[in-house]
């Protein structure tokens, strides 16, 4: 389903992620949207796709799936989206100022005459200026928003994107679209994939094969691994990317010189990390050994007594393992729970009331 209408009021927005709730005002009423938009404003007219949904708490609301920006089409919505305060040093007055003067050419004059507005009273040419520059560059994030949307980025990942290069966002990824893989986690690599060999990456390029090898990696620390078997991952690249052996033994030889993986034999295998894994797992271990080795101030020397006493205060039975894992926390600096999920790692004692 699709609404369009003028964001009349952002009720909340989350900085880090850019997830919004807000209030839409199309042609037939104010709907109370949901979803992540990034880089939008209170004016700012919208083209959204998803369907509605019923909160419990806060009844109907349109979840957003899919967006995009649109220009303001009449002159009054036009002037509706100036005075929103979208473009600094432009409020209600001058908006209407600006929309009286140039009308249907209100667009263009920003964009490639931007020295006309200086005609405005209250408007100087450097202001002039300023204010086609940010109307301008608005503009240019949602280009990048919906250039993105081509390659699985959803709208909670274009703002990384943009953080990390900039204007030069669409230019930066036509050269390099694997770039994407290092910037966004959880990216679909073989959509991003499919486009960068429709805009001609060659499929045995060094750019393709060295993002294949490192969204291995990233694939496998989604189930806890830092590592991967050599084999494993040549595998995997070979068989995933349709590529040869030796074109992966050039990119592995290139990516472990430049320092980007780190290659280890442990147990008579060779294993494969990305330098960032390996600096991590080697500085916990660093961190826990060091724990380990100074002096244990915690200790209680009479510990099966005080062990006594709570179980009796608390009203509870403890098994013979538990008491055997609270004497090791007990005689140790560092004590480490392993254990799948619903294991009750971080079992609370008050549950037991």
């Amino acid at each position: 389903m699709k609404l369009e209408g003028q964001l009349e009021e952002i009720i909340y927005q989350n900085e880090t992620n850019s997830y919004t709730i807000a209030e839409l005002s199309t042609e037939e009423e104010v709907f109370t949207v949901v979803g992540y938009l990034p880089f939008i404003n209170e004016g700012d007219y919208l083209s959204l796709e998803g369907k509605f949904v019923t909160h419990q708490d806060y009844g109907r609301q349109f979840k957003i799936e899919t967006f995009e920006k649109k220009l303001p089409e009449s002159k009054e919505a036009l002037e509706k989206y100036l005075a929103s305060g979208i473009i600094k040093g432009i409020g209600p007055s001058t908006a209407k100022k600006i929309v009286d003067t140039f009308g249907e050419e209100t667009i263009a004059i920003f964009k490639f005459e931007p020295e006309k507005l200086a005609q405005i009273k209250g408007i100087s040419s450097q202001g002039a200026k300023e204010m086609a520059e940010e109307f301008n560059s608005k503009w240019d994030l949602w280009q990048i928003v919906g250039f993105l949307e081509k390659f699985g980025i959803n709208a909670s990942n274009s703002k990384k994107v943009y953080e990390a290069l900039g204007e030069d966002a669409i230019e930066e990824i036509k050269k390099n679209p694997y770039i994407l893989v290092d910037i966004t986690y959880g990216v679909d690599f073989f959509k991003i994939d499919k486009m960068a060999l429709e805009i001609g990456i060659d499929i045995n390029s060094y750019q393709r094969i060295g993002a294949g090898i490192r969204y291995g990696l990233i694939l496998a620390s989604y189930n806890g691994n830092t590592c991967v078997e050599k084999e494993a991952l040549y595998e995997f690249v070979k068989n995933k990317l349709s590529t040869k052996e030796e074109y992966i033994d050039e990119v592995i030889i290139n990516l472990k010189m430049t320092g980007k993986i780190i290659e280890e034999k442990i147990d008579d295998k060779e294993w494969i990390f990305l330098e960032e894994f390996n600096r991590i797992e080697k500085n916990i271990a660093t961190r826990l050994y060091m724990m380990q080795k100074t002096q244990n101030i915690k200790n209680i020397k009479s510990f099966n007594s005080v062990l006594d006493k709570e179980e009796a205060l608390l009203a509870i039975n403890l098994s013979p393992k538990q008491k055997e894992a609270l004497k090791q926390v007990n005689k140790s600096n560092v004590s480490i729970i392993t254990g799948g999920p619903g294991t009750r790692k971080n079992y609370n004692y008050k549950s037991a009331y």
